[in-house]
């Protein structure tokens, strides 16, 4: 296993597949900008997967699904499902206090009480953070949706503020969902703000297809879902 340099890029093999894309410099935060069956959440998950071929950890946020739930999906994104020791989950669901955790350890899942509890995720993020020995991180939040909706503009606007200056001054990679279905198109645009590029996702004849601006620009056009 080929650990990277601190300061190296974040190789992304398994999820660029037919696109010119291979790699981000730490500290990039995308936001990714389209609803579940667009791919937007998939192309999430088949970034992160690259993170155990060289030693590094992934920090999920969840604020749907329970963390058993999450962990089932982004397993089938791996090459080696059996081995999560590099997981972390920030269980923000409104799953209530009996949370599945599916195969994880207890240690290794942070709860908040439900997605407006945005400082509970905020200490979820910073105790895994603290417990990691490795600042190669890869942090996926799957989806910011619940708490713009909840929370409104302004106050997801800060929350993100704090999470992607703390991942750009680090040196991680942050990855974040928004559903555009579900907000106002300035909110949207807001939140894109604040990162420094993003995918957009459609679906034309049945086929998924995305494209990227600002830092992954690369892709331009176009590209099909694999």
């Amino acid at each position: 296993m080929t650990v990277p340099h601190a300061d190296g890029p974040y190789v992304l093999d398994r999820a660029g597949r037919d696109t010119p894309l291979d790699s981000l410099p730490a500290g990039t935060n995308l936001l990714f900008v389209g609803d579940d069956r667009s791919g937007a959440t998939d192309l999430v998950y088949r970034t992160l997967a690259g993170a155990p071929a060289v030693g590094e950890r992934v920090i999920l946020v969840t604020t749907d699904a329970d963390a058993g739930a999450l962990v089932e999906r982004y397993q089938s994104t791996l090459s080696e499902p059996d081995s999560l020791d590099h997981l972390f989950v920030v269980d923000a669901s409104d799953s209530g206090l009996a949370r599945d955790i599916g195969p994880l350890s207890p240690t290794h899942v942070e709860a908040a009480s439900s997605p407006v509890d945005i400082t509970g995720i905020g200490v979820g993020v910073t105790n895994h953070l603290r417990s990691l020995d490795t600042d190669r991180v890869r942090l996926g939040m799957v989806s910011l949706s619940p708490i713009l909706e909840r929370l409104g503009a302004e106050r997801t606007f800060a929350f993100c503020h704090v999470l992607t200056s703390r991942i750009r001054s680090a040196g991680h990679l942050g990855l974040f969902v928004v559903d555009p279905s579900r907000h106002a198109a300035e909110h949207v645009d807001i939140l894109q703000s604040l990162v420094d590029g993003s995918f957009r996702f459609r679906t034309v004849d049945g086929e998924r297809q995305f494209r990227g601006t600002g830092a992954v620009a690369a892709v331009d056009d176009w590209a099909s879902m694999a």
